[in-house]
């Protein structure tokens, strides 16, 4: 199996430009999951009251 050099330079660019193309989705996933979250807890604090009840 002879590979020429800019054969092999071509398919390890490949293999990493794969890789930081998987690397880009999990970060998106990853960040958008996070405002999610955010956005749900944000969403919590606006339905709380406060009680107050005295006793004298």
């Amino acid at each position: 199996m002879n590979i020429s050099r800019s054969k092999l330079l071509a398919i390890i660019t490949g293999f990493i430009s794969i890789l930081i193309c998987i690397l880009y989705l999990l970060l998106i996933t990853v960040f958008d999951f996070r405002s999610f979250l955010n956005e749900y807890i944000t969403n919590l604090s606006e339905n709380m009251v406060a009680v107050f009840f005295v006793i004298e």
